[in-house]
């Protein structure tokens, strides 16, 4: 029988954090789910060596392919999955124990529902909570509101092609769920720290983002041209489409556009 839940973790150099990342899967309260490490061309003998022992459990199967960064590892890694959901996380993060039976159980009961997210503890060189709103297209005009590391339906997952593997110095995951709500369907919010998120000197947002920021949203706006005008559209003649708890009024909105013209957003 194939696992309800296929987990895909990209691998470069990132040995060191998979043992402890492969043990909190181990305490995921459903168990029915299969491992993908994908090794992304690692050049670190201490990464292959543990890649080799991670090779012989039973459950887990290592991939090995060249270097491509996030997108193209993660997309090898669900073309050789076998489970009904995509469980998307990096090598060095974890879900808590709990993240699988609720993310299962809204995708069961809700067909709408492409994608389960939650809230995101820090640890690591940065400590905190991160509160994101999933969401519908809306919550995705202005910014990322969804980890990378969530579950996704596979089939939606094939229906949008993936990550765009073009998408090399970050914000791919951002891209991804701007073509899921696309379809009209929706990122689920569970409101609690479900996601556990490292932070290192190594982070992509950190060395590759932030530097090319604003060469990555234009390639965004440019590649989603049309669909940016119609929300837009929308958005002017409706006065209220964004919700985060509640729905967001016209001026809110008005403000947000204001200060991301401005540049005056964090």
């Amino acid at each position: 029988m194939n696992p309800l839940i296929s987990v895909v973790i990209p691998c470069f150099n990132d040995g060191n954090y998979l043992p402890e990342t492969i043990s909190k899967l181990g305490l995921q309260t459903n168990p029915s789910f299969e491992i993908i490490i994908v090794n992304d061309g690692s050049t670190d003998s201490n990464t292959l060596y543990i890649l080799e022992q991670l090779a012989e459990q039973p459950n887990i199967t290592v991939l090995h392919k060249e270097n491509g960064r996030m997108s193209s590892a993660r997309n090898h890694g669900v073309k050789h999955a076998k489970g009904k959901y995509i469980a998307a996380l990096d090598a060095d993060d974890y879900f808590d124990p709990s993240f699988f039976t609720k993310a299962v159980a809204i995708l069961e009961q809700a067909p709408n529902t492409a994608v389960v997210t939650s809230y995101i503890k820090y640890f690591g060189n940065k400590t905190g909570i991160s509160k994101p709103r999933g969401g519908n297209a809306f919550n995705f005009l202005f910014s990322n509101q969804c980890p990378a590391c969530a579950m996704v339906r596979k089939e939606v997952w094939d229906k949008v092609s993936g990550y765009d593997e073009s998408m090399k110095l970050g914000y791919e995951d951002w891209e991804f769920y701007i073509r899921i709500t696309k379809l009209n369907m929706e990122v689920h919010l569970i409101p609690e720290c479900l996601l556990y998120y490292r932070q290192t000197e190594k982070s992509t947002l950190k060395n590759d983002t932030h530097p090319n920021r604003a060469a990555i949203i234009q390639y965004i706006l440019e590649k989603h041209k049309d669909w940016y005008v119609e929300c837009l559209a929308k958005l002017i003649d409706n006065k209220e489409v964004i919700y985060t708890e509640s729905r967001i009024a016209y001026g809110t909105i008005w403000k947000l556009l204001k200060n991301r013209l401005t540049k005056k957003y964090k």
